[in-house]
């Protein structure tokens, strides 16, 4: 079977965001800013904090959140053309087979190149590792039974 699908911009960064923030790294930063925070505060209301320590603490914060929320998906999705090109995706009991609209190459992934699947309402994100994925917006599914038998078909493939 075979889907077409070009990626939203928005969605991928959203998409990009869930990946990120599931890391165990990041989970561990967010953890570490959290108790950063709790104690400057504490700190600041028992005067060992000064006020503008107080705030230079947030403002640092709310710098590294930002990064972490926009500039860290918003540099990848700039980096990866893949993004900005049309998808033409054929699956079977094999594997993937993979085409854009500017290439002429097919490149075909077999199931056992995946490690993961996560299923999210919007996307399907196929992990390699811990870093790499495909991701496959449930929008190119004509509709929930054909989602669905993709689903069926990778979750009965990747352990």
């Amino acid at each position: 079977m075979y889907v077409e699908f070009s990626y939203n911009k928005e969605d991928v960064l959203t998409a990009l965001r869930y990946h990120f923030m599931q890391r165990g790294e990041v989970k561990v930063y967010r953890i570490t800013l959290a108790i950063l925070l709790l104690i400057t505060l504490m700190g600041f209301f028992f005067n060992v904090v000064t006020p503008s320590a107080l705030i230079g603490i947030f403002v640092m914060v709310a710098i590294i959140i930002w990064a972490f929320w926009y500039l860290l998906p918003l540099s990848t999705y700039n980096k990866a053309a893949t993004f900005k090109d049309e998808i033409k995706l054929g699956y079977s009991e094999e594997g993937l087979l993979i085409s854009t609209r500017t290439s002429d190459h097919q490149r075909q992934l077999y199931w056992n190149n995946f490690t993961r699947l996560v299923e999210t309402r919007k996307f399907f994100f196929l992990y390699r590792d811990k870093k790499s994925f495909l991701l496959i917006p449930t929008s190119a599914f004509e509709n929930d039974a054909a989602r669905n038998t993709f689903s069926n078909l990778v979750k009965g493939k990747i352990n």
